[in-house]
């Protein structure tokens, strides 16, 4: 059985397990700074979401929850538990959930961003065409070129719109 378990906190139980899991799981590019996290942490749209599977540890979710969709900014599972499921199953539960969720991911220029598209793509997201650069989280970083990933069908132009400007003027707040 499946948990979840919102931290909204640094100093909750949870947060050192989460923690550790995003600074191995992402590149420097992708993650924001310890002040960053915190922004983040304090503000009511952001959800941090640790997930559980028989008492299990099994990876977080960081999700931003606006008017009409969520953003999932970050997920990861376990090194030690992938390819045992448990993306999917995690994805299949916050999907019941959330059913209009955008995410990102890297431009398909590897063989790995291409399976982690097949992956998406087998729980029921499609690709935008739109030209996405994701506003960087360091000051000597440029913006980095995404693939904008829908859940169930491609947004409109208008709602492209609308999570660029939730992206750079809410969950992009770094400080």
């Amino acid at each position: 059985m499946f948990s979840l378990t919102r931290i909204e906190k640094k100093d909750s139980p949870l947060y050192k397990s989460v923690d550790e899991l995003y600074e191995s799981a992402f590149p420097y590019h992708e993650k924001r700074d310890e002040r960053a996290k915190q922004v983040a942490l304090d503000n009511d749209s952001y959800y941090l979401t640790a997930w559980h599977h028989n008492n299990i540890f099994v990876g977080f979710i960081g999700y931003w929850r606006f008017k009409d969709y969520v953003y999932i900014e970050h997920l990861a599972i376990d090194p030690n538990l992938r390819s045992q499921g448990y993306g999917k199953k995690v994805l299949e539960c916050f999907l019941a959930q959330h059913p209009q969720t955008i995410l990102e991911i890297d431009p398909l220029t590897t063989e790995i961003a291409s399976r982690r598209l097949r992956f998406y793509q087998s729980l029921g997201f499609v690709e935008n065409s739109y030209s996405h650069a994701h506003p960087s989280y360091h000051s000597e970083i440029s913006d980095h070129e995404l693939v904008v990933l829908s859940s169930k069908k491609i947004i409109s132009n208008e709602q492209y719109v609308i999570f660029l400007n939730d992206l750079k003027n809410i969950a992009m707040i770094l400080n």
